[in-house]
């Protein structure tokens, strides 16, 4: 074979329709604690994860707001 040839074909998988799967925009994750809890056996991750002790969206910007609403010293 001559290299000029040559063509690479592109990776199965890669590519959704005309998109490059790199290119597209993904949604943020909606987390529900409960579930993600009740779900945390079933992969090796974080004890923070499993015991619950994370914020969820909403919980982090109500927290951000109170915490942006204190006035320093």
């Amino acid at each position: 074979m001559e290299k000029e040839n040559m063509v690479i074909e592109p990776i199965k998988g890669l590519f959704i329709g005309e998109k490059n799967i790199l290119d597209i925009e993904l949604k943020e994750p909606n987390l529900n604690k409960a579930l993600t809890q009740k779900l945390s056996y079933r992969s090796r991750g974080s004890v923070r994860l499993s015991l619950g002790l994370f914020y969820t969206r909403s919980e982090w910007e109500q927290k951000r707001k109170s915490l942006l609403a204190e006035h320093l010293p």
